[in-house]
């Protein structure tokens, strides 16, 4: 299983890069450290692929177009394919491990326009507005579909016949899924619409971050007014389109000061953030450090964390 500590996006869009990802098997099994990502969140994206996921350690938050629901360790569930979202950490809930699936739906569908995949794949797909399913250790049906799950991330992926055993537990877990999911629980259609609708916008955003933004050129990336542009925003993100080109501007920020040593004036241009003295100010009032600290801070967090990666860890999940 991989450790990732940051979201590869492909270039020029909010859609998640999965390296690795091959058509003869389309999954992948991830380690996620959110706690160790920029700002310990992992911005707004979607992939096609459907997400299982099961929290480890820490808590966590997920924001979708319909809201945010809190998961703990111990919990876990399940992100729609074509679902923008966002995860965040609870930094007071100490080191966020989140284990995840990734995964093309026909792994478990079977022949294509199969009746496994009339019955009961698709409909979970098509669900109007489904975007998120949880799963809590408080409902005796959910817990054993949790265990489930947990027990599918410790498989040896090295043993023979580990595809097949992942596949079974990921129908197994499919199956409850299903279950589970009621027409009156998922979030009306035109929360979905919204999401597609916003895409562009966020993807205008991404390609043009060191340039100067207006909301009519957002608008305009999406065909819409400048009203429906705001209500897009509020509806989806629960927040403004500058909030959000701020808030966006500040988390590329962050992964220059990690990732590069590229000078502050360097990293204000390519984020948009004007003069290193405004980057500054801006990076201050958002984080309560000046951005050489949070560098430097990062720095320490790091070698720390690869002192810890490098001792024996005992027993599986």
């Amino acid at each position: 299983m991989r450790q990732v500590s940051s979201v590869e996006l492909y270039p020029g869009s909010q859609e998640e890069r999965l390296p690795g990802f091959v058509p003869r098997f389309p999954h992948l099994a991830s380690c996620s450290m959110l706690s160790r990502y920029p700002r310990q969140t992992a911005p707004w994206h979607w992939h096609k692929s459907v997400e299982l996921f099961y929290v480890k350690s820490g808590a966590l938050v997920y924001h979708t177009p319909g809201g945010q629901r809190l998961f703990r360790a111990g919990s876990g569930g399940m992100v729609n394919s074509n679902v923008l979202h966002q995860t965040q950490a609870l930094a007071q809930a100490g080191e966020c491990v989140q284990y995840v699936h990734l995964f093309e739906p026909e792994l478990v569908a079977g022949i294509p326009g199969g009746i496994v995949e009339q019955k009961f794949v698709a409909p979970l797909l098509q669900a109007p507005g489904l975007e998120l399913i949880a799963l809590s250790q408080e409902e005796p049906a959910q817990a054993e579909t949790l265990e489930l799950l947990r027990k599918s991330f410790a498989l040896d992926e090295t043993a023979f016949g580990y595809e097949l055993q992942l596949q079974a537990l990921l129908c197994a877990v499919w199956e409850r899924l299903i279950q589970q999911v009621r027409p009156e629980q998922a979030a009306p259609e035109l929360e979905r619409d919204a999401s597609a609708r916003i895409k562009p916008m966020m993807l205008y955003i991404h390609t043009h971050l060191a340039e100067k933004l207006t909301v009519e050129e957002l608008a305009a990336a999406a065909f819409c007014s400048e009203r429906a542009c705001y209500r897009l925003f509020q509806g989806c993100l629960h927040t403004t389109p500058g909030e959000y080109i701020r808030s966006t501007r500040l988390q590329m920020a962050c992964k220059l000061l990690m990732e590069t040593e590229l000078s502050m004036t360097a990293i204000a241009q390519q984020c948009g953030l004007g003069s290193s003295s405004y980057f500054g100010a801006q990076f201050r009032q958002e984080f309560g450090c000046t951005p050489t600290a949070y560098r430097l801070k990062w720095q320490d967090l790091e070698k720390g964390w690869h002192e810890c990666d490098s001792m024996p860890v005992p027993g599986k999940i």
